[in-house]
């Protein structure tokens, strides 16, 4: 579907192929822009779930880049919105609110949509497609060392070793998939 909006001609596609050079180029926004949690599972996984859906302005050229996308995922009772971005030169010009009215037209009204944003946007969020407060989940970086240092800190609980443990799990299940 051709749009325009401010003098910025675009096209809307919907979920595009795993393969897709787009999921490639919003790997890579998502990295520059640091919306990861804590690693590059989600956005290695993502694009492959079933449960993914998106909604994607690109350009209108041969090479058809991204220009921005709405990245969600449907379960059992909830949608899970985790990713609205798009591209620093399209910012402003209208089209975040083209691509996201076709998300939200796409959602089930019969589902709970959480979603994953910064806080600076809530206030827009809020205005329009999503009013009701949830509960609030914050995002704390921290380096490996000042993380040992912490759970040193509390080494009766044992905390270190329940770590590693369940990373080890983690890594273990990994590998056997892979």
């Amino acid at each position: 579907m051709s749009m325009k909006t401010k003098d910025v001609d675009f096209d809307i596609i919907e979920n595009p192929a795993p393969s897709s050079h787009l999921w490639k180029q919003w790997k890579s926004m998502v990295n520059t822009e640091e919306w990861l949690s804590d690693d590059n599972s989600v956005t290695d996984l993502l694009p492959s779930l079933k449960s993914t859906c998106s909604v994607w302005a690109v350009t209108q050229t041969s090479d058809r880049n991204m220009v921005g996308s709405v990245v969600w995922n449907v379960y059992d009772d909830i949608c899970f919105l985790g990713f609205y971005l798009l591209t620093p030169e399209y910012r402003g010009k209208g089209i975040g609110s083209v691509i996201w009215k076709q998300a939200m037209s796409m959602i089930p009204k019969d589902k709970v949509l959480a979603l994953r944003g910064v806080l600076n946007m809530v206030p827009k969020y809020k205005a329009h497609d999503t009013p009701v407060d949830g509960p609030l989940l914050e995002n704390f970086r921290i380096n490996s060392r000042d993380f040992q240092t912490a759970l040193r800190d509390y080494e009766s609980l044992e905390l270190l070793s329940q770590f590693i443990r369940c990373l080890f799990q983690d890594l273990v299940q990994v590998e056997i998939k892979e």
